[in-house]
């Protein structure tokens, strides 16, 4: 079995080697599906992302749930050595700063800074994803700190959380670590998939035609 930094590599070169026209494809897939759940209903609170390198891009559901009315938020760094983030009100009109990543985010000086506890949703970008539910990330582990009460005990209901990758990044098993968060639900280009909350076995895969 591979390594997590191999495994990571793998992926993302199979990542990386999708056309542009299939990448423009699977994204308005995303939105057209999401956008035919009760997920994207108006005031939800919505964390989405801003896609690095080539992460599954989320521009088109952001528009949608924008028309929707959806709150929406963004991950805002506020510590790389500790890796801490917070989820920060985003509006088309924010004021925008760029991280070290390069990626834009917006100011939490001029915008509203909500508990993740509040969140209804959590869109979160991965690496790999196996058939239980379990995410690989980029290992800065942000999101797995963030969302580190959905592991203690499985008594929090929210945010549900909704890894958004392309299809090819699905891998049938992968060993967690302690601190890994395991998802609600997998969205891709071929349907949206829930898996069982609080066990490691998969609920049918429900497909969005």
């Amino acid at each position: 079995m591979l390594d997590r930094q191999q495994l990571r590599r793998q992926m993302r070169q199979q990542r990386r080697q999708l056309s542009a026209t299939a990448r423009a494809d699977a994204h308005r897939q995303f939105a057209r599906i999401l956008g035919r759940t009760p997920l994207l209903q108006a005031g939800r609170r919505v964390a989405v992302y801003f896609a690095y390198g080539h992460e599954a891009d989320l521009r088109d559901v952001i528009e949608v749930a924008a028309r929707r009315r959806c709150r929406l938020y963004l991950p805002v760094i506020t510590s790389f050595r500790h890796s801490r983030m917070r989820f920060v009100r985003y509006r088309a009109d924010s004021v925008m700063r760029v991280n070290r990543y390069g990626i834009a985010e917006p100011d939490p000086r001029h915008a509203d800074v909500s508990p993740v506890r509040r969140l209804d949703l959590v869109l979160l970008p991965l690496v790999a994803v196996d058939e239980r539910g379990w995410r690989l990330g980029s290992g800065a582990g942000f999101y797995d700190r963030s969302l580190h009460h959905l592991r203690e005990g499985r008594r929090w209901r929210r945010p549900k959380l909704i890894g958004v990758s392309y299809d090819c990044q699905r891998i049938a098993r992968l060993q967690p670590d302690r601190w890994d968060v395991p998802l609600d639900g997998l969205l891709t280009e071929r349907g949206l998939r829930y898996f069982a909350r609080h066990s490691t076995v998969a609920l049918s895969f429900t497909e969005s035609s």
